[in-house]
């Protein structure tokens, strides 16, 4: 080891193995990713919202004993 083996802050953490694959991982989303994260994140809200919706919304059945 050298003389700066002490690790930075906010630096990825350095096994000497792999390292590449860690930095790979944790990165930045890019653009593109970022806009179809979005898209899906939009399309399963508004789904959510439809069901919830549609739940509120449906009649409760009348003397149905629990199982």
């Amino acid at each position: 080891m050298g003389e700066n083996s002490e690790p930075v802050d906010g630096a990825a953490p350095s096994t000497g193995v792999n390292d590449h694959t860690w930095e790979r991982e944790h990165r930045h989303p890019t653009a593109e990713q970022a806009r179809s994260i979005g898209h899906r994140r939009r399309d399963a809200e508004a789904k959510l919202e439809q069901r919830l919706r549609e739940a509120r919304d449906k009649p409760e059945p009348e003397n149905e004993e629990p199982k």
